[in-house]
């Protein structure tokens, strides 16, 4: 089986509700659908994350001249020719983001045409159950306690600080006060502070028995982070400094972080996850699944591989459920109390809703891309 041609779609879907955090507002998600198609007839999807589609789309295409004529399975050449031939590796974050989507979809092509699923590829199951974190949505510490009581049957509570000292306060303590004390409390300033900043704000919201901080500083001051991890008594998570191997080796080899946030679309796909995972297994750390502002064809191919990981915690990261449209057909993903299991279907286990791709790329064709900065204010 040979890949004839890979088409790239941009999409544009509003979110259920305007999404806050540390970066802004939004209300809307901008992804690149690719669709691998073999000489067999069998074709595969996968996505790409993005601000803008049209970049993300003009360098898939670009890349796909490399893996045309070359089997969906043969990923270890796909990579090298990536990774050797032509300029990728010159923005690294950026090809690897682009490439998530194409390798995806060639996983879920062979998985289909061999009739298994695609954690078959990955050594298979580890993991009966997948546990997921309850995201509180919201922009007030009412309305997310509100939300927390409503996700109580989770056992990870997961919300977005970074805001201002007063707000974030105000937000954990309330959300601390309506789960209790027995669930696990992370919070994610997506960056926001420096490491001086951290060390106090973390200190000062201790009282509220986290359980980990994610990406405190910036993805680059590696030093910074290893020295709140130092400072402070709870775990710190590595996430946006880690998305290329030898940032993670960097971040392991300084002692930076408790545990590594990670999935396709930072690591570049599915293998590299796979392979990063293996690495933190080797330094002692646990994985977490890092979700992006992402449809459930994500979430299903992240879950494959999640499963193989020996070493992945609970509480992994989902945010298909904050679009407020599908792209699939049949029942969403099942998470009943953050709890999932997989099915045996090939591929990564979906169908397609086509005539949903065709609204969402005609939003976009339409409308243009969502600006990921705006606020319903804004309009």
């Amino acid at each position: 089986m040979k890949i004839t041609q890979i088409e790239a779609t941009p999409l544009a879907i509003p979110l259920a509700q305007e999404f806050h955090w540390a970066g802004g507002a939004q209300v809307g998600a901008n992804l690149v659908l690719f669709t691998v198609q073999t000489d067999e007839g069998v074709e595969g999807y996968g996505e790409s994350v993005c601000e803008d589609p049209r970049a993300v789309a003009a360098h898939g295409e670009l890349m796909a001249r490399q893996l045309v004529g070359r089997s969906p399975g043969d990923m270890e050449a796909i990579l090298r020719s990536i990774w050797t031939e032509g300029r990728w590796k010159m923005f690294p974050q950026f090809t690897q983001l682009v490439f998530a989507g194409i390798e995806v979809a060639c996983w879920d092509a062979l998985g289909r045409a061999l009739g298994v699923p695609t954690r078959t590829f990955f050594g298979g199951a580890v993991q009966d159950e997948l546990d997921y974190f309850a995201f509180l949505q919201g922009d007030e510490p009412e309305t997310l306690a509100a939300h927390a009581r409503e996700l109580a049957d989770h056992e990870v509570i997961y919300l977005k600080v970074g805001r201002g000292a007063d707000r974030d306060e105000a937000c954990v303590a309330a959300v601390r006060e309506a789960i209790g004390p027995g669930k696990l409390l992370r919070i994610d300033p997506n960056e926001a502070w420096d490491a001086a900043t951290a060390v106090d704000r973390i200190r000062q919201l201790e009282r509220y028995d986290l359980d980990w901080v994610e990406q405190p500083t910036p993805a680059g001051d590696v030093n910074g982070l290893a020295h709140v991890r130092r400072s402070v008594s709870t775990k710190i998570a590595a996430d946006q400094a880690v998305f290329t191997t030898h940032q993670l080796l960097h971040v392991l080899e300084k002692e930076a972080a408790d545990v590594i946030v990670q999935g396709s679309h930072d690591a570049g796909g599915l293998l590299t996850f796979r392979r990063q995972a293996f690495v933190c297994e080797a330094f002692g750390l646990q994985v977490n699944r890092h979700a992006f502002m992402e449809s459930e064809l994500s979430f299903y191919a992240n879950a494959q591989v999640a499963a193989t990981i020996p070493n992945l915690t609970l509480g992994n990261q989902q945010m298909h459920q904050l679009l407020a449209e599908r792209l699939t057909l049949g029942d969403p993903p099942g998470l009943a109390g953050g709890k999932y299991r997989l099915n045996d279907a090939p591929g990564h286990g979906f169908e397609l809703d086509h005539d949903a791709v065709a609204e969402a790329h005609e939003r976009w064709e339409r409308d243009g891309a969502y600006n990921t900065i705006e606020s319903l204010a804004d309009r």
